[in-house]
């Protein structure tokens, strides 16, 4: 029988010794890092929404800072306390004047629609007047209004729970408020120092996962870029200019019926479901030139800019469904607040985005350009 060399009983003793060591100390280190994670992000927690918001801002608009901070000699600090004046001034203040009105615009909103089904539209004076079709115009308009008048009692329960929830979701309007300017002023922290935060970004996604972790990188940025300047940036901007057009005019709830507008410019021809009853309901108050005016100005212009801004926005970054958009507007709004209406439909299309460029074939690292 073989003897066996004490020393190297020994030795082969302490090889597992310190292998189990090891194992031991790498548990240990990843408990470590397991907790430092959840403290960071129970710490952070109260932020995430605006952490997130301001991501997006920052890299949506990343383009423009670069611009502004050429115009300016390269200085860092003022570029980026411009583009966040800039920033607050599209996104805080319309907040701001949602909701100093909210309460009275729901009110007279709401009193303008239950008149309306309750004693209908009556007709214009000069519709009657006009030749060969006036008379029958006339009648038309009687006999809709009076149809209408007829769905009051099934129409009028769901008035007050529909003013009430509007009402509620006001009351949410401020601490939405406070993360969007919150969010803002976390952007300026990142445009300042954005140049650097990429490049360590890029290291990380690099040591993680390889040239894939940098593609699923750029393939996030360019999906922020499309659906904040190509479809929110529409919509923002296309619900706004509605909304002057209303508080031009004078139609009860101009401000609620903008920010609603931005939504329902998500959906084709959505923004007709509210200026051509805000336009009859004009002339039907009498306000003939006011109701031309709205229906000119929303139907051929603020109503055709989704088929000129937006296609050239998205060609800047890649394309997602609309309708993906739409739901990502409604699901993140009720689960954010009015900060989800940024944050849904980017979480979304990020995910959609990455998910197909997951499938796809040709799963090799990409030669050199």
């Amino acid at each position: 029988m073989r003897s066996v060399d004490p020393s190297d009983a020994m030795h082969i003793w302490e090889q597992s010794a310190s292998l189990e060591a090891s194992y031991v100390e790498k548990a240990l280190g990843l408990v470590l890092l397991l907790v430092l994670a959840v403290g960071c992000i129970l710490v952070l927690k109260p932020f995430l929404t605006a952490i997130l918001l301001a991501v997006i801002l920052c890299v949506s608009t990343w383009r423009l800072f670069r611009r502004i901070e050429g115009l300016l000699g390269g200085r860092q600090t003022p570029a980026a306390l411009l583009m966040t004046l800039m920033t607050a001034g599209l996104l805080v203040l319309p907040l701001l004047a949602l909701g100093a009105n909210l309460a009275d615009d729901v009110a007279r909103l709401t009193a303008a629609v239950r008149a309306a089904i309750d004693q209908g539209l009556p007709p214009p004076g000069w519709l009657g007047r006009v030749p060969l079709i006036g008379a029958e115009a006339e009648r038309v308009w009687i006999q809709v209004s009076q149809q209408g008048a007829e769905l009051g009692p099934t129409l009028a329960p769901y008035v007050r729970p529909l003013r009430e929830w509007v009402l509620h979701q006001g009351a949410s309007l401020l601490s939405g408020t406070l993360q969007v300017l919150f969010g803002v002023v976390l952007a300026f922290f990142l445009y300042r120092d954005g140049a650097y935060v990429e490049s360590r970004l890029d290291w990380a996604m690099t040591r993680l996962g390889g040239w894939r972790a940098q593609r699923v990188l750029q393939t996030a940025g360019m999906t922020i870029v499309s659906v904040v300047n190509g479809v929110l940036g529409t919509a923002l901007v296309q619900g706004i200019l509605m909304g002057v057009s209303f508080w031009l005019a004078g139609v009860p709830g101009a401000i609620v019926l903008g920010a609603v507008g931005v939504v329902l410019t998500l959906l084709p021809m959505g923004l007709l479901l509210l200026w051509v009853p805000a336009a009859l309901w004009l002339m039907s108050s009498g306000n003939t030139g006011w109701a031309v005016f709205v229906m000119a100005w929303n139907g051929l212009f603020v109503g055709s800019l989704d088929n000129v801004l937006r296609p050239y926005l998205i060609s800047r970054g890649v394309r997602m469904p609309i309708v993906l958009i739409f739901l990502g507007v409604l699901g993140g709004l009720l689960a954010f607040g009015i900060v989800g209406v940024f944050l849904g439909p980017v979480l979304l299309a990020v995910a959609h985005t990455l998910f197909q460029d997951w499938g796809r074939a040709g799963e090799t690292a990409p030669g050199p350009a």
